[in-house]
């Protein structure tokens, strides 16, 4: 059908979605990794939504006891029966706000400057669970139902592994081969970017054993901060100097190797530490395996130790990679026409750093696009969207429901 009725009822929404956006980042919907309950009252609000569309909700949600409820919630419609089901996957759960004296106002109630929606959520991952809610409502209202088979996806714990979320919908055998994915959390400024790689990512933590004393007795202390000083700064040097292939595809185009948290260790100043710890984040390119990465960690700790007279330890926090989305999976080539249709914009096929929920589809066998129009403002303070942003995704979206050429 031609879609331009559609785009019409949704550029008339604008009003509506924006409120439904400001209402949903209202609810901080935390993981409890991160200090927060969880996303249970965010998940009521998103079911009733879908259900005043009339739509049925399943909940596959997953059992964690730090929830006060005792699970997360994962929400799924579906519209249509048949193959090849579309499926739209966006998250519920947002990070913490941090500073937020850095904030122009509270980042749970969020406000419109200048033509743009600030708050926490916003866009990572409000804008796109907004836009597809949006999207939905126009087609049926529009068009009675999607041209093609369509599922909604609203899954808990993105930002803290998927655990709870899309790796549980996996696990439940949710998806289907030959379904079309797209997750809709990552995306450029002008909207021509369709991301279908990522760099494996590989968290790891090291601890530095030494010998407390007072800090004026170094001779009988082994002063583990000293030692780790030393350490950060070779695995970073080593790391760098070791991996310096390059992908022009990805966003940058090299592996990453970021120095990270680091643990208080001595409250006082005139005590020699004897334990030092930090983190690495590390985002690998796909050609390099991330067990090389170890290696060379551990033979920089090897030699801090033999150095220093003190004992490290290794923890791998997270170890993931996945294959990319080859250029010419369908999801990619009905994306490119669904932008050309709504957007008049060419789309072209990025790598990035980040993760998103695509890269545990991909390791599970399901090609996933990953796209949306935003200026990567999430997890700042003064995360925000252009609210004609809200209105243009949706349009996209829609196209691809209606299967748009």
């Amino acid at each position: 059908m031609d879609a331009s009725e559609v785009f019409r009822v949704l550029e008339k929404s604008r009003d509506a979605m924006v409120q439904t956006l400001t209402d949903l980042c209202r609810i901080p919907a935390i993981g409890p990794t991160a200090g927060g309950e969880g996303e249970a009252e965010k998940a009521k609000r998103i079911e009733a939504l879908l259900e005043g569309l009339g739509l049925k909700v399943e909940r596959l949600d997953a059992p964690d006891d730090r929830a006060p409820s005792g699970k997360r919630p994962n929400l799924v419609a579906r519209i249509g029966k048949g193959p090849k089901r579309l499926w739209l996957l966006t998250h519920m759960d947002v990070v913490p706000p941090g500073d937020r004296a850095a904030w122009r106002c509270d980042p749970f109630d969020p406000k419109v400057f200048d033509g743009r929606l600030y708050g926490r959520g916003v866009e990572d991952n409000g804008q796109a669970l907004v836009a597809t809610l949006g999207a939905v409502k126009a087609v049926l209202e529009v068009a009675g139902t999607p041209a093609r088979p369509v599922g909604l996806c609203f899954v808990s714990d993105e930002e803290t592994g998927s655990e709870k979320g899309v790796r549980h919908l996996i696990g439940k055998g949710l998806f289907a081969k030959g379904d079309l994915l797209l997750a809709p959390d990552r995306g450029s400024s002008d909207g021509t970017e369709i991301e279908v790689a990522e760099k494996n990512l590989l968290w790891f933590r090291v601890a530095v054993h030494g010998k407390q004393g007072h800090g004026s007795r170094p001779e009988v202390a082994v002063n583990a901060a000293r030692a780790g000083a030393y350490l950060v700064t070779l695995i970073d040097a080593t790391l760098h100097k070791r991996f310096r292939a390059t992908d022009p595809k990805f966003r940058p185009p090299g592996s990453t190797f970021e120095p990270t948290k680091r643990d208080a260790n001595v409250p006082n100043v005139n005590t020699i530490p004897s334990e030092d710890a930090f983190c690495f984040d590390c985002r690998v390119l796909p050609t390099v395996k991330n067990k090389e990465v170890l290696e060379e960690v551990g033979s920089a700790l090897r030699g801090t130790e033999e150095r220093f007279g003190v004992r490290c330890e290794l923890q791998v926090l997270q170890d993931e990679s996945s294959p990319p989305t080859p250029e010419g999976a369908p999801i990619v080539g009905e994306l490119q026409r669904a932008l050309a249709a709504a957007r008049g914009l060419k789309g072209r096929v990025v790598g990035i750093g980040g993760g998103t929920v695509a890269a545990h589809l991909r390791k599970a066998g399901f090609p996933t696009a990953v796209w949306e129009t935003i200026d990567q403002t999430g997890h700042a303070a003064d995360e925000n969207i252009r609210i004609e942003n809200l209105v243009g995704d949706a349009k996209v979206y829609a196209a691809l429901m209606l299967g748009t050429r």
